[in-house]
């Protein structure tokens, strides 16, 4: 398990999420703490992200890419619900510390 400082950008139509601190590599995945908007503490998997992350030129240990997720919604039409596959996308930046 390696340390690093990293920070992670979700954009979409509703605005920019923006998650930033200290995380752990894993092999191929980054592992962070988060807490949830009623306030538990829990622990979010990127898996594969390391892969898809590339060196910046001129920084040393610093990596940045793109990860994709895709997530089933329910959306409810007519009184019925009807699931649909979304894929979302971070924009993944980190130094090894």
């Amino acid at each position: 398990m390696k340390k690093v400082v990293y920070s992670i950008s979700r954009l979409n139509r509703f605005g920019n999420t923006k998650m930033t601190g200290v995380g752990f590599i894993t092999g191929s995945d980054l592992v962070i703490a988060c807490v949830s908007q009623k306030g538990n503490p829990y622990i979010r998997v990127f898996e594969d992200c390391v892969k898809n992350c590339h060196p910046v030129t001129g920084r040393e240990n610093e990596y940045k890419g793109a990860h994709y997720e895709i997530r089933e919604v329910e959306v409810e039409k007519n009184g019925s619900y009807d699931t649909r596959e979304i894929e979302i996308e971070y924009s993944v930046w980190y130094k090894l510390v």
